[in-house]
């Protein structure tokens, strides 16, 4: 039998050797004997001799940043959280079955513990031009009922008062000048008192507002809800609002992600983790993400036998172990070194 045909025996003999061993329950076996050795080794190296800090960014920029992002991926997002929201448990599940109210009472608390942020929000809302057309159309209103319907006018002005009983459509057909004098007034006035009420408002609600208050609101709000199905809370909302949603989403990181802002965040925290851990024992940063022998063992076992079955079932193994390993028993080197024992 020539060199060559040796060879090729040898290579169908190591083919076969390796497929039993990477058979599930072989596989799995040798994993367990071989993990902690690994892990032991894996505890005395840093994690700079395995990666660096640049190797990171560039991946991120490669896969995250220039890597154009399929639109197949907002269509299925789309799709899945149309699946989720009108599915029958989502709609029926309680708010309380999801945030219960001592972890609603922690937020609370926090967010009321940030008094400068909060303060610079509620002044910001109140310089809204919104809010000083609600504030003056709520004025108005207030004043110009009150003036009517107490009867003030009625005071001065003999013979009003029975208009003023009708209406004040009534009392404005019959004495037309007066009522819209009335109004002309109540709204000069708001308007020129419109940045002094702004000013109360801001002082009432920064100053007056105590944090015992707020909490009490926030608490009184979480009794109204807490019951409420999130079906009742997504109501008005179709299928077609929520892919709108998706899509909105999608579009904002596809611009977000080419961001100068979006490049600093990950290579801020790049640096910072590898500033933490590069210099250090890796068995630190597996303690402190609490990876050990077992719990790899456990991810194994979970996925490693159906993988491996399905790929040996398909041939697919096989032919990857015969191509990684024909290079070796065809080269020159294999076959003089077969020759040299053979004769």
């Amino acid at each position: 039998m020539s060199d060559k045909n040796q060879g090729q025996k040898l290579l169908d003999l190591h083919v076969q050797h390796e497929m039993t061993a990477l058979k599930p329950e072989v596989f799995i076996g040798w994993l367990q004997d071989e993990i902690d050795p690994l892990y032991d080794w894996l505890k005395t190296i840093d994690l700079n001799q395995m990666v660096t800090a640049q190797q990171i960014k560039t991946v991120i920029q490669n896969n995250v940043v220039d890597r154009d992002v399929p639109g197949a991926i907002a269509e299925i997002a789309g799709e899945a959280a149309t699946s989720l929201f009108t599915s029958a448990q989502h709609k029926s599940t309680p708010l309380h079955g999801i945030i219960t109210r001592s972890e609603f009472e922690g937020f609370v608390d926090k967010l009321i513990e940030l008094k400068e942020q909060r303060r610079q929000g509620l002044d910001k809302i109140i310089d809204l031009p919104l809010y000083g057309d609600l504030i003056s159309g709520v004025l108005y209103q207030a004043i110009t009922r009150y003036i009517y319907e107490s009867n003030i006018i009625s005071k001065k002005v003999p013979g009003v008062s029975s208009m003023l009983k009708i209406s004040k459509n009534m009392l404005n057909k019959a004495a037309p000048k007066l009522g819209n004098g009335i109004e002309e007034s109540v709204k000069v006035y708001i308007s020129n008192s419109l940045e002094f009420i702004l000013d109360e408002s801001k002082s009432f609600l920064n100053e007056s507002v105590t944090d015992e208050q707020l909490k009490a609101s926030a608490l009184d709000l979480w009794d109204m809800i807490e019951d409420k199905t999130l079906g009742e809370f997504q109501q008005g909302m179709d299928s077609l609002d929520l892919s709108e949603f998706v899509v909105l989403g999608y579009e904002f990181w596809r611009d977000f992600r080419k961001t100068d802002y979006f490049k600093h965040c990950y290579e801020t925290v790049v640096d910072y983790f590898f500033d933490k851990y590069g210099a250090v024992e890796f068995g630190v940063l597996l303690d402190d993400l609490n990876i050990t022998p077992e719990r790899i063992m456990k991810e194994a076992e979970l996925f490693a036998p159906q993988v491996l079955e399905t790929l040996i079932e398909s041939g697919q193994l096989e032919g990857l172990v015969r191509r990684r390993l024909e290079g070796f028993y065809s080269s020159d080197a294999a076959i003089k070194c077969l020759d040299s024992l053979l004769h």
